[in-house]
């Protein structure tokens, strides 16, 4: 299922292209570690040249809810672009880092170039439809360990376009981070974690996660695709 819901073959040339042809397009700006990136309209696409982003949501009390992590070659403001419309998603650095800003003027340009580019912006997408969905299925179906695994289930995913023993999560995530996107405390992905820990599921090494036994983590996940 996994396999089939995060295409990793398809992800890497879709990077790829934006970072080696499409951004050469943009104009490029600096974002600093913590400022936030929001858009006033919809007439352009960001391209991540350098760093790591996140994409949340700030409730009016200023609560924080992550969505997506922006790695290089990801690209967001897909959505608003073709949508015609800015919606309330921001964009926050988690590091120093880099952006190509593509206004709607050379994206339409290209587009109309070379119609096969819709395909990756399709599976930009669709991939952001696919992770709002499990984390839908989260909260209506799991308690914090269910959510908790499901999250280390779906990094793995991703990471690796299949689940796999063994595999170590490359960005570090803290526990702020998986308690903004499961909506909990932090203490309780702490005692999550913990948790997992002594079952043997995960190890923790420098504050890098490896997945030890995927079965075990699966086994707190409560719902079926």
């Amino acid at each position: 299922m996994y396999r089939e819901l995060f295409d990793l073959e398809l992800q890497n040339h879709m990077t790829s292209f934006f970072y080696k042809y499409l951004s050469k397009h943009g104009k490029l700006k600096e974002v600093k570690k913590g400022d936030v990136v929001d858009p006033q309209s919809a007439n352009e696409v960001y391209i991540v040249l350098k760093g790591y982003l996140k994409q949340l949501v700030i409730s009016v009390d200023g609560n924080e809810r992550g969505l997506f992590r922006l790695p290089r070659g990801t690209i967001f403001g897909e959505m608003d672009f073709f949508d015609g419309y800015r919606t309330c998603v921001l964009t926050k650095a988690l590091e120093d880092s880099v952006v190509s800003i593509i206004p709607r003027s050379i994206l339409e340009k290209e587009l109309e170039k070379n119609p096969k580019i819709y395909k990756y912006f399709i599976h930009s997408i669709a991939r952001k439809y696919r992770i709002l969905m499990l984390f839908l299925a989260d909260s209506t179906f799991n308690d914090s360990l269910g959510k908790l695994a499901s999250i280390l289930v779906r990094l793995t995913a991703m990471q690796e376009g299949e689940l796999k023993n063994y595999t170590t999560i490359d960005y570090i995530y803290t526990h702020e981070e998986f308690a903004s996107v499961m909506g909990c405390s932090r203490v309780t992905v702490t005692n999550g974690l913990k948790y997992f820990k002594a079952k043997n599921y995960i190890s923790i090494k420098n504050r890098r996660i490896t997945i030890e036994d995927v079965e075990g983590l699966k086994g707190y996940i409560n719902y079926i695709w």
